[in-house]
């Protein structure tokens, strides 16, 4: 077990253990500048605070480093158990990043110079052949109830195919749908 997984896993451990060494630091510091602000002023409870200053002195030794590790062993859990709980929205996060770009680059002329959907493909897990299917589905249901003509159909199709890269040699489960629709 490496050290960000027991971070993640022990979180309130860590948690607490930088707070600790935070107030350890804290104190220190307030014991070190009280020390010397009475030193300064030269009033008599700098000598109470002098007995105390190696103690001080050997708090921020021990609390300074032990805060920063402890804040970056608490951040690093953190971080794990944040990405633990996204990874299984992921996927769907991806999709639905994907069918959005995919819209915008075909509503605007930038979208598509900038290239919006390469921008974005890495988080959609989608095959090509899934995002065309899925775009061919809702296509196939504007035509179904008639919403677009028989040629607008297949040169949207076309376009469809061709801006996600996808040839069919095949025929695929929308393909025997629309057929099935159009004996109808």
């Amino acid at each position: 077990m490496g050290l960000s997984e027991w971070a993640r896993d022990h979180l309130l451990l860590v948690v607490g253990l930088s707070l600790a060494f935070g107030t350890l630091t804290v104190v220190s510091v307030l014991g070190v500048v009280g020390w010397l602000l009475l030193a300064l002023l030269g009033v008599g409870g700098a000598s109470t605070l002098g007995t105390l200053l190696p103690l001080f002195l050997l708090g921020l030794v021990a609390g300074v480093p032990g805060t920063v590790v402890a804040l970056i062993a608490a951040a690093v859990g953190l971080a794990g158990r944040a990405s633990s709980a996204v990874s299984g929205k992921t996927e769907f996060a991806g999709v639905r990043l994907g069918q959005v770009a995919t819209y915008v680059e075909r509503e605007s002329d930038l979208a598509r110079l900038v290239g919006l959907s390469d921008l974005v493909e890495d988080f959609d897990t989608r095959s090509p052949e899934q995002r065309a299917d899925e775009r061919i589905e809702r296509l196939k249901d504007r035509y179904v109830d008639g919403e677009i003509s028989d040629y607008e159909f297949e040169q949207r199709m076309q376009r469809i195919m061709d801006e996600e890269g996808v040839h069919r040699d095949r025929t695929s489960a929308i393909d025997d749908e629309l057929r099935a629709t159009e004996r109808n």
